[in-house]
């Protein structure tokens, strides 16, 4: 399979040190999760997009500084790129932005959340267990890192996952769309950038938990790659 990984981090906004690009941090991720997929890089929050859905056999929309409201032409063009996808069954994949752009492109609602900053490592509860993600225990933990959230599935999606935090932390609709709040690509010293990024900026209570979440921090990458490969080749 060919998995275009639709970056949407302008690197001019991005204070992290992903070890080249984010293109190479979710490879890795990728690679360490068993995946043995053909990449193609597309910078979306740069307007470089595939001339059409068919160009690769599904997509993997990236986090991204931005929000999936801001009123940002690459954004809009994103949107349509995903509905164009939908109707043409090409599956798609979004991690935190990407989970939210693709839940507002679909006819669901985005919005900055009035609780603050999700940051730290978290636990959420999984609801439902489709098929593809046999052997997930009942909670699983993640790195997360953002703001915004979706606050309104799309029509026809299912609710696999939240916490009281986040409510909408993972999705489906039907077999064709999979949304992820969490960062299952982030490493431990892309968390400690965006800690860094933070202190000062979100509120002191919630960041002193957040750092402490840090500390002795197991999230569950492998297994959130194994739901990324099932879910691709299903």
């Amino acid at each position: 399979m060919k998995i275009g990984i639709l970056n949407a981090i302008d690197p001019a906004k991005s204070g992290v040190d992903w070890k080249k690009t984010p293109f190479d941090g979710y490879v890795r991720f990728l690679d360490e999760s068993g995946c043995d997929f053909e990449y193609a890089h597309y910078i979306v929050a740069l307007d470089d997009f595939p001339a059409a859905p068919n160009e690769c056999d599904a997509y993997i929309i990236t986090g991204s500084p931005d929000g999936a409201y801001d009123k940002l032409e690459w954004i809009d063009t994103l949107s349509q790129f995903i509905r164009d996808c939908y109707a043409a069954d090409v599956k798609l994949i979004g991690i935190c932005f990407g989970h939210q752009i693709l839940a507002q492109a679909l006819g669901g609602r985005v919005e900055k959340s009035e609780k603050g900053w999700g940051f730290g490592e978290k636990s959420f509860t999984i609801s439902h267990k489709p098929e593809w993600m046999d052997g997930t225990p009942d909670e699983c933990r993640l790195y997360f890192a953002h703001q915004d959230q979706v606050v309104e599935l799309p029509p026809n999606a299912e609710l696999l996952g939240g916490n009281a935090f986040s409510p909408i932390a993972l999705y489906t609709i039907e077999d064709k769309v999979l949304g992820m709040q969490g960062h299952p690509e982030f490493s431990p010293s892309v968390m400690e950038d965006i800690r860094v990024q933070l202190e000062g900026n979100m509120d002191e209570e919630m960041y002193e938990t957040a750092v402490s979440s840090l500390k002795n921090a197991n999230p569950d990458r492998a297994i959130a790659g194994q739901w990324i490969r099932n879910f691709l080749k299903g």
